[in-house]
């Protein structure tokens, strides 16, 4: 199999035997590179798009910018993320607040419920108590006339 070797900043072919090849590290970078496939490397093929929305002039000099390009890009998108997830923290600290606010209501009135029925327990207990004995009178009456 043929390598490519870097002579002064130029390309060479070469047939040097397998075993030079495996142990310069430089060719087996090279040789991962052209092994891969990207068509089924779905991820690079994401990268390279979304690379290739921004990186359009292909000089030294944008090149030589692309790393601080992309660390800008993405400080923008995390920033962006960060102001939406701020408005997402302060709608449900509002959301909290609300259902504070409905729970304290919820023990309020179930207070004032417990307040009501014991006030009106004895009133509910008279009442049950000249109801059966009216029943009673009632009853008694009906059979002395009878």
């Amino acid at each position: 199999m043929a390598d490519v070797e870097l002579n002064g900043g130029g390309t060479a072919i070469s047939s040097t035997p397998a075993t030079a090849q495996s142990t310069n590290p430089l060719s087996r970078k090279l040789n991962k590179i052209l092994e891969t496939r990207l068509d089924n490397d779905k991820d690079m093929v994401e990268a390279l798009r979304a690379l290739s929305a921004f990186f359009t002039e292909n000089s030294l000099r944008s090149r030589r910018n692309l790393r601080g390009d992309i660390e800008r890009r993405s400080l923008s998108i995390n920033e962006e993320f960060v102001g939406i997830f701020k408005k997402v923290r302060e709608e449900l600290e509002s959301i909290n607040e609300d259902v504070q606010a409905m729970s304290c209501c919820c023990q309020d009135m179930t207070s004032r419920l417990k307040a009501a029925k014991e006030q009106t327990h004895d009133l509910i207990v008279k009442t049950t108590k000249l109801q059966s004995e009216k029943k009673l009178s009632t009853g008694k009456n009906a059979a002395s006339f009878s």
